[in-house]
């Protein structure tokens, strides 16, 4: 998230005397912004102004009524009257929440007007088989509310839904015991972290992080404490890989700042109006200690932390993780928000090796630290080596990077056509998928704004979706992504899967404070074919596998990786669009331990999974 420049931000003691009376309405330091928003990267110094008298409401010392101001509206009372567009017979998508029958919303607790840090983050979706029927089911975030003063933070339990087929979901939360919302929460994954073969929930937020074991697929339960993940902190995204190549999937947490429920500063911004308060920048707080566990195989978690060489100063808001420099040893790139992103390349031997600035990936084109979130790899340009893609904030470009194959990274964002069409949004969800079904990896982004009520950038804002031009560069083509993309949403997090395993990656999308948004694909390809990768000496998702598919022609290469897009969880399954001439296909597979095999006479129009061992080994005949 992208807060005010230094330039834009002082600090003067004082009472909140002239506010209005509401319930978080109480303040100690007040940050005035004195311009519009621009772009910064580095954190403000905030120096304290000389000691005035004693205010009249009895605080201490040092502190003076703040000037009157006015709250910014909440999005219910700037309701959006804009209505979505008529289907048309070239649309991308078609909506299908009704038809779901879900109606869950993630919830920021805005209402209280605390104007927090916390509100800005979000919530994310998984998109998760529980039950293993074949039929991706849906976990979703609930948030939590505040009240106050002081602020006082709750809970709010998440919501799982499962697919029935047809576009059909039904809630059964209370029934998977998943119903208690002790956590503020914000992202979540799926991953067997105990080898049972049945996919297990990890879900993180404001307090720490939640790990539920999925007890073959008839309940969830909290094991937690049992397992060690008992670190108190403000955790936003996660993401799963066994970075010691045991099998056992180890798990990477990013935290983000050092903010605390109460007393709160009030932020104040400069217009023409006089002073409005909004929501607190980034900037005001340090960052926190990100968190790698080790899964130790025998039900419980260690803290590596430090052996890992993380930074204890960051402030992260998305990680995704994949073997990048193709070495055999899982890497993982965290997107921090106003600091340097981070590339933490594995290997046999602690530390890991943090060399984002030398990879050129920690900062933007000009040289600044971005307001970056969401995250993603793929093969834009359908060379095998594996690209990057994050989202960033109001004034800055998304970022795309094409990878050389070894530790390095070339910023694409200008050549391919991606500079200034996003610079108004500030991007969240969003990641590489060949919607249109042509063999080329086409880009989303999920927008939506964390200030209520900034002049130059709308609360809501539209999603988008760019077209890959054969791996040369990316056409905006939203306005053909069908009724959803015309009109403005709170976007957060989001996840794609084939819903209803018709061979077509379909989008789930998460709001702030309004329901989700179930769209379906409707471009189809003449041929496809699924991948599911079994791991046995791998662990059992095979997360951290290349695959490479060939149907004639070029391979396709794809990745299947933990953390993608922004808190969310995708589809482990991975889907390939093939020509109407397809040969018989096969696929090659770099499984997390570095061996390689080959299966042939792939099934078309069909799930093909694919067991570590069972296919032939480099080498064979």
């Amino acid at each position: 998230m992208r807060p005010p420049a230094d330039s834009e931000l002082k600090l003067a003691l004082g009472s909140a005397g002239a506010s209005p009376s509401h319930r978080c309405e109480s303040s100690v330091l007040l940050f005035v912004a004195l311009a519009v928003l621009g772009c910064n990267p580095t954190p403000p110094v905030l120096k304290p102004a000389a000691k005035p008298p004693v205010s009249a409401r009895g605080l201490d010392a040092g502190l003076v009524p703040a000037a009157p101001y006015r709250l910014a509206p909440l999005p219910s009372e700037k309701p959006d009257k804009t209505v979505p567009r008529a289907a048309r017979p070239d649309d991308w998508f078609a909506d299908m929440t009704e038809r779901s029958r879900i109606k869950f919303a993630y919830q920021n607790g805005l209402v209280a007007r605390c104007y927090t840090l916390l509100e800005t983050v979000g919530g994310g979706v998984a998109l998760i088989d529980f039950d293993r029927d074949g039929d991706l089911d849906i976990f979703l975030n609930g948030g939590g509310t505040l009240e106050g003063p002081p602020v006082v933070v709750s809970g709010r339990p998440g919501a799982l839904h499962r697919n029935d087929g047809d576009w059909k979901f039904t809630d059964v939360t209370s029934a998977m015991g998943l119903g208690a919302g002790d956590l503020y929460t914000h992202g979540c994954i799926a991953g067997d972290y105990n080898r049972d073969g049945w996919p297990d929930l990890v879900v993180t937020g404001y307090g720490g992080c939640r790990l539920y074991h999925n007890v073959d697929g008839t309940r969830f339960e909290d094991v937690t404490q049992k397992v060690g993940l008992t670190e108190v902190d403000w955790f936003t995204a996660a993401a799963f890989g066994d970075y010691d190549r045991d099998g056992w999937l180890d798990l990477f947490v990013v935290a983000y700042a050092d903010w605390k429920p109460g007393p709160n500063p009030t932020c104040l911004y400069d217009e023409m109006q006089g002073k409005r308060r909004d929501v607190c920048p980034p900037q005001a707080y340090a960052g926190r200690q990100h968190r790698l566990w080790r899964n130790g195989g025998n039900g419980k978690f260690q803290d590596v932390s430090q052996a890992a060489g993380l930074r204890s100063d960051m402030r992260g808001l998305g990680v995704v993780s994949v073997d990048f420099d193709a070495d055999g040893w899982i890497d993982w790139f965290v997107a921090n928000d106003v600091q340097e992103n981070q590339l933490y390349f594995g290997g046999p031997q602690m530390p890991l090796e943090e060399q984002g600035a030398l990879a050129g990936v920690a900062y933007s084109l000009n040289g600044e630290r971005d307001g970056s979130m969401g995250t993603d790899v793929g093969d834009f340009n359908g060379d095998g080596i594996v690209d990057l893609f994050y989202t960033n904030f109001t004034q800055q470009d998304n970022a795309l990077l094409q990878g050389d194959g070894a530790r390095g990274f070339i910023n694409l964002t200008e050549k391919a056509g991606l500079a200034g069409v996003s610079r108004v949004w500030s991007g969240f969800g969003g990641g590489f998928q060949d919607f249109d079904r042509d063999g080329w990896q086409d880009l989303y982004v999920i927008n939506g704004n964390v200030f209520y009520d900034a002049p130059e950038s709308a609360y809501r804002q539209p999603a988008q979706l760019f077209r890959n031009q054969t791996g040369t560069n990316f056409q905006e083509v939203s306005s053909n992504g069908g009724p959803y993309f015309s009109v403005p949403h709170p976007g957060r997090g989001s996840a794609v899967g084939d819903l209803d395993n018709d061979g077509s990656p379909d989008l789930v999308i998460v709001h702030q404070n309004e329901p989700l948004t179930l769209l379906r694909n409707l471009k189809t390809s003449p041929h496809w074919v699924r991948v599911h990768l079994r791991g046995v000496k791998s662990n059992t998702e095979a997360y951290g596998a290349r695959i490479a598919v060939q149907a004639g022609g070029q391979p396709m290469t794809q990745w299947v990786a933990s953390g993608r897009s922004y808190l969310s969880q995708s589809d482990p399954r991975l889907l390939f669009a093939l020509p109407a001439d397809a040969l018989p296909a096969s696929a090659t597979v770099v499984w997390p331990t570095g061996a390689s095999e080959t299966f042939s006479n792939l099934k078309l129009e069909a799930t093909n999974e694919l067991v570590e061992g069972m296919g032939m080994a480099a080498g064979e005949k």
